[in-house]
């Protein structure tokens, strides 16, 4: 495939809609929902919809029931969003269903994107930034008034209701948000997404307060493009997370004003000392927002663009690479998939992995739902090795070098549109995206921006139980092959 062109095949979503043409059928003729996927994950797709009583815009989130747990996670998240009802800074649950594949929920529409697409401009002011912590702290005011932990508060799960100025951000996903009985102070269990989890998190003791720490690295992202507590592995993430030192000495913090550097200053310190949301809504950086109209700058801004894209687009490169590298660890890797797949098949299913996997000491506490990258119920050897690349394996230069050669179907030396709308499922408006965070405005991506985009930090997805990696997987390769 070349560069040539713009118009992409739409045959893959007209086959899409008929083969889900019952999927959302138990909602009823109310819900009219969309054949075309809005996003998707390991456990969920989300699909807009559109309620014909009072033509409101929702979004319907699928939630695949693999298992007990799965349906028990679903009837969870409809308890929670119960709970809370309705506010105006958090999604609503509009109606919900089962069947016995799917959990649905129908939850009011948030179109304006998430906060990155709005903050990510070079127009983007201080202001701006307080503006959207203020409605994220007017929404933490009402669940922990209610003694409800959102406990996964990070950039993906704030919403702008839609695109007009002015829009309140939403915050969204529930899932695995807890409330607090009364007279119990903490929830003894490790969830999150590390980066944004509080200290006392990683001890076992999280509070509400957990959710103020979070929305403090949010803060300090937003303003500088820069995570505080970065790291190349979660235990790095863990280690510096726990240490608690952070620095804004760098040049992006120049421009940032001290009231906004106190305001986040206070939300990063440990369990007992943070404020809560009521009283951080009174901080002078807040209350006196409209008086800092500082831009965020262009550095900033970029970065915060390519924090968002970087995450899709890495995910589907890692998967690209699995079938085009070689050496000790793939090869054995690819050893126990096809010992696995006895059939030949090419596939095999998640309940397969894990019974003939599961057992081995290195591999039992790896969620393998998270392998079936498209959701169809099965995972493929791409989508299995994919998954199980070490960090050090996606980041090396030669085996990054080789898969842009491949992605560069034209051999013109640079990445198009096309070619990346190509790995993205055809979803041309994306590769664009990605290429003008950074392209400088060139439609075209460079083997070095190339390298730099895929060697940039992308958010980790929830906490589950750690993964173990491709080495450790590697190791009990040959021993579960010979029980097969």
């Amino acid at each position: 495939m070349g560069c040539g062109g713009s118009k992409l095949d739409d045959d893959a979503a007209a086959k899409k809609a008929g083969k889900f043409a019952g999927k959302f059928a138990v909602l009823g003729d109310g819900i009219e929902v969309s054949a075309k996927e809005a996003g998707s994950g390991a456990s969920a797709a989300v699909n807009l919809c559109r309620v014909k009583k009072t033509n409101e815009v929702a979004a319907c989130k699928a939630m695949r029931l693999y298992e007990k747990a799965d349906l028990e996670d679903f009837r969870h998240e409809v308890e929670m969003m119960k709970l809370i009802g309705t506010h105006k800074n958090i999604v609503q649950m509009i109606t919900y269903a089962e069947d016995p594949r799917y959990g649905y929920l129908v939850l009011s529409g948030c179109t304006g994107g998430e906060l990155f697409d709005r903050i990510a401009s070079d127009t983007a002011t201080e202001g701006d930034a307080a503006m959207a912590v203020l409605d994220v702290l007017s929404a933490l005011t009402f669940l922990h008034s209610k003694r409800i932990m959102h406990r996964d508060l990070k950039p993906e799960n704030l919403m702008y209701k839609d695109d007009q100025p002015g829009s309140p951000i939403k915050v969204i996903d529930f899932g695995i948000a807890a409330q607090l009985a009364q007279g119990v102070k903490i929830s003894p269990e490790v969830v999150g997404t590390t980066s944004y989890m509080a200290p006392e998190v990683l001890q076992e003791r999280g509070g509400l307060l957990c959710d103020m720490w979070s929305l403090g690295v949010i803060g300090f992202f937003v303003l500088s493009g820069r995570l505080p507590f970065p790291g190349r592995t979660e235990e790095d993430k863990e280690d510096a997370i726990m240490r608690g030192k952070y620095s804004m000495s760098s040049t992006r913090w120049a421009q940032v004003s001290a009231d906004a550097k106190d305001f986040v200053s206070k939300l990063l310190v440990p369990f007992g000392k943070r404020p809560s949301a009521k009283e951080a809504s009174a901080h002078k950086w807040i209350v006196e927002r409209t008086k800092h109209t500082e831009l965020l700058g262009n550095e900033v801004a970029k970065s915060l663009k390519q924090h968002a894209d970087a995450n899709r687009f890495q995910k589907v490169v890692r998967h690209q690479m699995a079938t085009s590298l070689t050496g000790p660890e793939l090869h054995q890797l690819r050893n126990l998939f096809e010992g696995i797949d006895a059939d030949r098949s090419g596939t095999v299913t998640v309940k397969e992995l894990e019974a003939v996997v599961g057992e081995h000491a290195h591999v039992s506490a790896i969620d393998f739902r998270a392998f079936d990258v498209d959701g169809d119920g099965v995972i493929d050897y791409k989508e299995f090795v994919g998954a199980a690349l070490q960090e050090h394996t996606l980041h090396n230069e030669e085996n990054l070098e080789s898969i842009f050669k491949r992605l560069d179907t034209d051999g013109s030396g640079t990445l198009c549109a096309k070619e990346i709308a190509k790995t993205l499922g055809n979803d041309e408006q994306l590769a664009r995206e990605i290429l003008a965070s950074v392209g400088d405005g060139d439609l075209v991506m460079t083997l070095s921006e190339f390298k730099e985009h895929m060697m940039a930090k992308a958010p980790i997805e929830k906490k589950a139980p750690r993964k173990a990696s491709a080495k450790a997987l590697a190791a009990d390769a040959d021993a579960v092959t010979q029980q097969i």
